[in-house]
């Protein structure tokens, strides 16, 4: 196939020319053929190809930085003082940056500069990006330890005490690594130690990853062997980018969500990584670490010896108390003269004994009076002397009763008439009686107060004093009592 990878794309998303209905207009004189869209598109890449080599470095500062999750592609400008570029980053490129790009800063890309017709603008496809002043490594490790600290990965008071006596120790490192044989050489001396060897690459791409993953198994499978009591993470020196798979995240918060304690020991004494911050324990080096993890076992002899002379010694100073105890046991006057304590006892029971028979006198004598005092509340208290206070209290209230209810009925009986007086004086018979008369309509037996209430063919009824008359109205308008 003739051609390169652009002069073929072009050829295959040439649009199809369809046969026109008109004749297309020629161009005038000597004018050269007129171009499509595409052939000047793929005119255009192929002078930016000719003319500016295939690889390139720019800098410039970065803004407008958005990754897409779903693609992968990551979108940013390069700009400048007076100009700026539209960059393109696709995902396998973007998945090798160590750090996060960030707006403001200022980067060097490495790329190529094409044209994408279908937008009719050139980009740049960037290859990989560095920041300037700063390794991009440096970078990466500065912005996750600022992310990790703000979590709270690094305080102390999340970090797991480390046991006294480890019996059972974990080695998570590479076989390969003079690490392993200086951690061994300083556990090798405790012959009682269970090591446990797990080997994991410790350098390289996805070293991270299977360091994490060594983590999380054995946090969930160490029973299996019989429990570990500790776990020591080692690594030799190297540089930056050698020790990096101890700077990735994952690895940090593995280390961070294991329940058994960690005491890491990576590179040399200036190395410092995120896994050292987040371990419970930071050891400068491999052999250190190891150090550590015996700290106590070294001492145990000296610690053993110290303490069977502190137990020796506590023993005989109990065995002399105890001595004397029997000593000051043996001197008590009971063994001089044991018939002094039983003439003792005899007093004491004598004494006893004269008490008691005085509380039980006192006793009695309370108990007969408390029987007379009962006796004369039960004669009080016999059915028919009850009956007969009764039938007094019944008498008596039946008087009284009497005597209230004959006065009540008097005062009733006084007050009703006064009422019924002032009822007749004020009553509208006696109203009646004096000349007036009360009118009324005949269909609802409504009182008539006003003329107004009247219209003519109304009936009436007249309530005399000595009857009553029924009329009919003729004319609601006549003149009124003294017109």
């Amino acid at each position: 196939m003739s051609g390169n990878f652009f002069d073929f794309h072009a050829k295959v998303n040439r649009p199809i020319r369809r046969p026109a209905k008109t004749p297309a207009p020629t161009p005038p004189g000597d004018a050269p053929a007129p171009l499509t869209i595409t052939q000047l598109t793929h005119q255009i890449e192929l002078a930016i190809k000719t003319q500016l080599p295939e690889r390139l470095w720019i800098k410039g500062e970065l803004s407008n930085y958005k990754a897409h999750e779903s693609s992968g592609i990551s979108y940013f400008t390069l700009k400048d003082t007076a100009n700026c570029i539209d960059c393109v980053m696709f995902r396998r490129e973007a998945a090798r940056l160590k750090f996060t790009p960030q707006p403001g800063m200022e980067l060097l890309a490495d790329g190529r500069v094409s044209v994408y017709g279908q937008r009719g603008k050139y980009q740049f496809y960037a290859n990989s990006l560095q920041p300037l002043g700063q390794g991009a490594l440096e970078l990466a490790f500065q912005q996750l330890r600022k992310k990790l600290q703000e979590e709270g990965l690094f305080s102390p008071e999340r970090k797991r005490p480390l046991p006294d006596y480890p019996l059972r120790v974990a080695i998570l490192t590479s076989r390969a690594t003079a690490a392993l044989q200086d951690m061994l050489k300083v556990l090798r001396r405790y012959r009682w130690l269970k090591l446990m060897i797990y080997h994991v690459p410790v350098q390289g791409d996805g070293a991270g990853e299977k360091i994490a993953q060594a983590l999380d198994h054995l946090n969930h499978h160490h029973a299996q062997v019989g429990g570990v009591d500790v776990i020591l993470l080692g690594r030799g020196g190297g540089s930056l980018e050698d020790l990096w798979a101890f700077n990735e995240e994952v690895v940090a918060r593995a280390v961070a969500l294991s329940q058994i304690p960690i005491i890491s020991g990576i590179g040399h004494e200036v190395d410092v990584s995120i896994a050292d911050l987040v371990a419970d324990y930071h050891a400068h080096t491999p052999t250190e670490a190891a150090r550590v993890v015996a700290r106590h076992w070294e001492s145990a002899p000296k610690d053993v010896s110290m303490l069977q002379t502190r137990l020796r010694t506590g023993l005989r100073r109990l065995i002399q108390q105890q001595q004397q105890w029997l000593g000051g046991i043996q001197r008590h006057e009971i063994f001089r003269r044991p018939t002094a304590r039983l003439d003792q006892l005899r007093l004491s029971v004598d004494d006893r004994q004269r008490s008691l028979s005085a509380a039980m006198t006192q006793r009695l004598n309370q108990g007969r009076w408390r029987l007379r005092e009962l006796g004369l509340k039960l004669d009080r208290c016999r059915p028919q002397s009850i009956i007969v206070r009764q039938r007094q209290n019944i008498d008596a209230l039946s008087h009284r009763m009497t005597r209230a209810w004959g006065s009540a009925h008097d005062r009733r009986t006084a007050l009703l008439h006064r009422l019924d007086r002032l009822l007749n004086a004020v009553g509208p018979q006696q109203v009646l009686s004096r000349g007036y008369t009360i009118t009324m309509t005949k269909k609802d037996r409504a009182l008539v107060r006003s003329t107004t209430q009247l219209k003519p063919g109304d009936r009436l009824l007249t309530r005399f004093a000595d009857g009553q008359i029924e009329s009919t109205v003729e004319d609601s308008t006549q003149p009124g009592l003294f017109e």
